[in-house]
């Protein structure tokens, strides 16, 4: 990790020492301190707010430059992410004490280090490689030989021999950038599989259906149940009440005096 950390520094550096930004800071700072200069040694205090806003940005600056190909830091971006959701679903479990892991945790964290790591070193080596190989990998040079002459003949010999050997090393460079790629994904895929297995470990006390034979011999006795009402009601003898409902006229006066 030391050629990553250096690599680091001179990103901030060059990020902290950018001329225009730096002399805007000091602009800035002298304004400031000129503008409080009336409150005594409290001035210079907020006059130095200006350059830690500048080393603040300047380092955060730095930290996006760190990938110079977006598809690395894509990449990289999706793994810090499925370590995320993997921390979450750790940390659901440890509240819930059902699981305390320890060194499955550890080992998954100083694997992302290192993909973070080789995923840096596969940026680095595909700038200086496209910096010094552009053009030249897919139109290597062509040439038609004239003339019969053997010594003539040997020497396009050579050269196109060259040419195989210059794609074979170009491809062996390039296979350590291919193979940080697809480590990424087994290490994604990989933290999917083990999250949906401590989600399921979790989970298992709780699940959210019944068991399919408890489910049916609920749904047969709730049909049963139906079944015995309706043959209530059909033994039921409705005959004995009136189907109409006769309505007395209120008395007369004559009637009420009586």
């Amino acid at each position: 990790m030391q050629d990553i950390r250096e690599q680091d520094r001179r990103l901030f550096i060059r990020e902290l020492l950018r001329p225009g930004r730096v002399v805007g800071t000091a602009l800035l700072a002298l304004f400031v301190g000129w503008a409080l200069s009336g409150l005594g040694g409290l001035w210079m205090a907020i006059g130095l707010l200006p350059i830690v806003f500048h080393v603040n940005a300047a380092w955060h600056r730095s930290v996006r430059a760190r990938f110079t190909h977006r598809r690395f830091e894509a990449l990289w971006n999706s793994v810090r992410d499925r370590l995320s959701r993997f921390e979450e679903v750790l940390t659901r479990l440890r509240k819930d004490q059902i699981a305390d892991l320890q060194e499955m945790p550890k080992t998954i964290r100083a694997v992302s280090h290192s993909l973070y790591a080789a995923l840096r070193r596969a940026d680095i080596i595909t700038v200086e490689v496209l910096e010094t190989e552009k053009g030249i990998l897919h139109q290597p040079p062509t040439w038609t030989p004239q003339g019969n002459d053997p010594q003539l003949t040997e020497l396009y010999r050579i050269a196109d021999k060259n040419i195989a050997e210059y794609r074979q090393r170009y491809a062996g460079v390039m296979a350590g950038v291919q193979r940080a790629e697809a480590q990424c994904a087994v290490f994604m895929t990989t933290l999917d599989s083990l999250r949906m297995q401590l989600i399921g470990h979790r989970m298992a006390a709780r699940s959210p259906e019944m068991s399919s034979q408890e489910f049916l011999e609920a749904m047969s006795e709730a049909k049963l149940q139906l079944q015995a009402i309706d043959q209530a009601l059909e033994e039921l003898d409705f005959r004995q009440f009136p189907t109409t409902i006769s309505v007395m006229p209120p008395p007369m006066p004559d009637e009420l005096q009586q």
